[in-house]
Formats: C-alpha cells, sequence, structure tokens
C-alpha cells in the first residue's frame, strides 16, 4: 500500500466531492466545550453576609424573589430543556448518517461510481440504525476495558491508603497505579481505535452485522498489523499538522477581520465596535464550519481507503 497515493487519493476525493463537506462536519469534523469556573462562596476566608447592603432581610428578599421568578418561568425553562434535548438528538442523528454517508460514498466514489448528496444521504440514512448499534456496541466495550483496567488500580491505590499512614508509600503506589493506567490506555485503545475504524466499514461497505463488524475489524488488524499502526501514526501526523495550520489561518484572518472592531472600540465606538465585530463574526464562523467539514471529510475518507486498501491485501493473501 502506498500511503502517499492514500493521503492523494482521500484528499482528492474530498476536495472534487465538497458535498461530503456538510456529512464530515456531523462525523467528526467539529467539537466544542466549554469550561465555567465556579467561585468558591468562601474565597478568602470571609464572610459576604458582611458585603449585605441591607442585611439578612434584603437577602431574604432576594432569594424569594429569585425563586419566584424561577417558579413563573418554570414553563420556559422546561420547553428550553425540551428543545436543547431535541437539538442535541438531532445533531446525534445527523452524525450517525453522516458516518454511513461518507463510508458508502467513499467507497463507491473509489470503484469509480457517481454519488451525488441525494444518493450519499439515503446511504446514510439506510444505515442510521445498524451504525447506531456498531456505536452502542462499540461504546459498551470500550467501557469494559475502561472497567477492566480501572477497578483493580483504584482497589490497590484504596487498599494502600487504608492499610498504611505512610505518605512515601501512598504517593508511590498512586504514581505507580497512574503509570501503569496510562500505559495500558494506550496499549489498549490504540488498536481498539483503530478496529473501530475498520468495523465501522465493515458495517456499512461490506454490510456485516454490527456483532461481526468488531471480529471483522479485529481479524483485518491482526493481519495488517504494522500497516494499520502505521495508517494511525500517519493520520495523526496529517491531522495534528492539518490542525495546526488551520488555527494559525484562523488566528491570522480573525485578526485581519477584527480589526476593525479593535480600532473603533479604542476610539471610543462602542456601539460600532459591536456591530462590526458581530459582522466579523458572521464571517469568520461559516469558514470555520466549512473547513471543519473538509478536515472532517479527509479523515473519513482515509480510513474508507485504508479499510478498502487493506481488504484487498488480505484478499490475495488469502488467495
Amino acid at each position: 500500500m502506498n500511503y502517499g497515493d492514500l493521503i492523494k487519493d482521500a484528499f482528492r476525493i474530498s476536495w472534487r466531492n465538497k458535498y461530503l463537506w456538510f456529512f464530515g462536519f456531523f462525523a467528526g469534523g467539529a467539537s466544542s466545550g466549554s469550561n465555567v469556573p465556579s467561585i468558591p462562596s468562601g474565597v478568602g476566608g470571609g464572610d459576604f453576609d458582611d458585603f449585605d447592603p441591607g442585611g439578612s432581610g434584603f437577602s431574604s428578599s432576594l432569594a424569594a424573589q429569585a425563586g419566584q421568578g424561577i417558579f413563573e418561568n418554570v414553563g420556559l425553562l422546561v420547553a428550553l430543556g425540551v428543545v436543547v434535548l431535541l437539538l442535541v438528538l438531532v445533531y446525534i442523528a445527523l452524525g450517525l448518517i453522516s458516518q454511513g454517508a461518507l463510508a458508502e460514498s467513499v467507497a463507491a466514489i473509489d470503484r469509480g461510481a457517481q454519488r451525488r448528496f441525494s444518493s450519499a444521504w439515503w446511504a446514510g440514512f439506510s444505515n442510521l440504525w445498524r451504525v447506531l448499534g456498531y456505536y452502542v456496541l462499540f461504546i459498551l466495550i470500550s467501557l469494559g476495558f475502561l472497567l477492566t483496567i480501572g477497578i483493580p488500580l483504584a482497589l490497590l491505590v484504596g487498599g494502600t491508603f487504608f492499610a498504611t499512614e505512610s505518605v512515601g508509600a501512598r504517593v508511590s503506589v498512586a504514581v505507580l497505579a497512574a503509570l501503569v493506567g496510562i500505559g495500558l490506555l494506550i496499549l489498549i485503545f490504540i488498536p481498539l481505535a483503530i478496529i473501530g475504524q475498520f468495523a465501522l466499514r465493515e458495517v456499512v461497505v461490506r454490510r456485516e452485522r454490527v456483532v461481526s463488524s468488531i471480529g471483522g475489524g479485529y481479524r483485518l488488524f491482526r493481519r495488517n498489523l504494522g500497516r494499520s499502526l502505521l495508517v494511525w501514526i500517519i493520520q495523526v501526523a496529517v491531522m495534528l499538522g492539518a490542525g495546526i495550520a488551520l488555527i494559525i489561518a484562523v488566528l491570522l484572518l480573525g485578526l485581519v477581520l477584527f480589526l476593525p472592531t479593535i480600532f473603533l472600540a479604542v476610539a471610543g465606538y462602542t456601539t460600532a465596535a459591536i456591530v462590526a465585530g458581530v459582522i466579523a463574526g458572521l464571517i469568520l464562523l461559516p469558514l470555520l464550519l466549512v473547513a471543519s467539514g473538509a478536515l472532517g471529510t479527509f479523515n473519513h475518507s482515509y480510513w474508507t481507503l485504508a479499510y478498502l486498501r487493506l481488504t484487498g491485501t488480505a484478499e490475495r493473501q488469502v488467495a
């Protein structure tokens, strides 16, 4: 297998079939998260009651008003929760559809067939429940490995803390357990991640049963151990380089787009600065979404093509 051609073919398919970027975004091209720091009520050891401008009566009144406001808007909060839940479910469903759409479409395009957005969507939709079953099974397997690793190490550390009060012994055992845990996670979950990539293609491309797909992915990995690991290493390196390049491009473009906002804010034109910032954000956000979808498509295409190349090699070897 020519790894340079693998990267080139994945890039070619991703670039020439830009409609796949929609599926690439939901298949793993985008991630989001937020960390909201909390401020302890006893920062500095002070008593915040001393800062109550009206004494305990003011605090009680404020708490009562807040509680009353929550009860008055409970319907709104429930509706908002339902909307958020529906959006999460829609996002998950689109992600599952996109996994099947990309795997089937890239395999078909690699064979020389024609695919469009509608045919890709139908391929993903028709594989929705199979892909969902694969992910449920794969998550359960991953949790099983985590528990197998975590429970004995936790018992070891807990038993050490219970058996001795020696700080040195406790620290030594805790550090040793952490190192062993990290080593086992790397040893198990890197192969498991590769097997998972192969198993997904077994479900979609070969139409294997969900349980059989895991076994098929494992056998393909075992027969091509060195190639599989090299494919994973190259993928990590390529995506890391692409991610760094994207971050640099976003920072430079963001600086250019937000320069008017900065100048207006420094000059004291607050309203104009807000408007300019919103416009800059509206320009930058779609570009980020498109880039994320393109990267997700390339990554998925890369693994699908690697699966096709390795299965072809394996079949020739068996024959």
